[in-house]
């Protein structure tokens, strides 16, 4: 709950009272809608139904009344949007983003976008505006400015301040505008730090029947149902022969365990599990860990196929060479 001095900040900027309560969640929507009062979405730039670990996006979108796809590319939520608002690319306007570093980064338009495509904000300007809201942003620099007003972190954050040498890491406020390398340089908060031990898990005993345990996780190589390589002549270049060895994606298992298993790179491999099994080609790898075999988590038909629940991760299971 956000404290009362922030929220009066907020509305006052707003020009609206700040509801005490939180709203509602991703994983909330997600899962069941938030327990049911939840008709329509809209999604900016996001693909649940291929990447949320949690829920089942594809069901909970699929009760809804109404869904809004804005996005670059065709994703497996966009099949399920009633409405898909097309996007513009990166070059193809000018936006900001924050990396990990905290570093707050201005990339500049340098080529226009196909006729008819317009920067998401503007979208979701335009629709709210045409709902009656007073909305007044002409540019992204106006969106930023915004921000700096109710975010204090980003109040010295403008777009003429970030086009200056590689942007700036937040804090950037309207006292230090040129931002702080280190964080906490000054002190800490006033609160502090609260530290605590951490104990370290005992691991579970190996089955005999399932004696590896499968992960689910982002792929390094086929971000997001592999949609950008899709649709990118750069990415498909530098990844060119992962996306030739394994166009429906892989499960990696470690050198050793493969060769324990006489299982070669890119041959089809049987994971059993106690509620079902998949199979799949292996991607024989020292990057994952001996007892291990690592899935992509857009690879949805080995969840699928082993009846594994979505909110699951970590399942033990048996690897067997399939048969052809």
């Amino acid at each position: 709950m956000a404290c009362p001095a922030a929220r009066a900040s907020v509305g006052q900027t707003w020009g609206v009272t700040v509801p005490v309560d939180p709203g509602l969640s991703a994983r909330s929507v997600l899962v069941d809608r938030g327990h049911g009062p939840v008709r329509a979405a809209w999604l900016c730039r996001y693909d649940p139904v291929s990447s949320a670990f949690f829920g089942d996006a594809e069901a909970s979108l699929r009760r809804c009344d109404l869904v809004i796809a804005q996005h670059l590319f065709k994703t497996e939520t966009t099949q399920l949007a009633h409405v898909i608002l097309p996007t513009t690319a990166f070059g193809e306007e000018q936006v900001t983003f924050t990396n990990t570093e905290r570093r707050i980064q201005l990339a500049e338009k340098v080529i226009e976008p196909p006729p008819g495509v317009v920067p998401a904000w503007r979208q979701l300007e335009l629709v709210a505006r045409a709902l009656g809201a007073d909305w007044k942003h002409e540019s992204a620099a106006d969106v930023m400015a915004e921000i700096g007003a109710v975010v204090p972190f980003y109040g010295g954050a403008t777009y003429g301040n970030l086009a200056r040498e590689y942007g700036r890491q937040w804090p950037c406020t309207t006292d230090r505008p040129l931002g702080q390398r280190f964080l906490f340089a000054d002190g800490c908060p006033d609160r502090g730090f609260r530290f605590a031990p951490v104990v370290r898990p005992v691991p579970a005993p190996v089955a005999v029947d399932f004696p590896h345990l499968l992960v689910y996780g982002h792929s390094h190589y086929y971000w997001h149902q592999n949609v950008l390589i899709q649709h990118s002549e750069t990415l498909k270049r530098e990844y060119r022969m992962l996306v030739l060895d394994y166009p429906e994606g892989f499960v990696e298992i470690n050198d050793a365990d493969a060769a324990e298993l006489k299982i070669r790179d890119g041959e089809k491999i049987r994971l059993c599990a106690a509620g079902g099994q998949a199979v799949a080609a292996a991607r024989v790898t020292p990057e994952v860990r001996s007892g291990t075999v690592f899935v992509p988590f857009f690879v949805r038909q080995v969840q699928q196929q082993m009846r594994v629940a979505t909110d699951i991760q970590c399942l033990p299971v048996r690897i067997e060479k399939e048969v052809a």
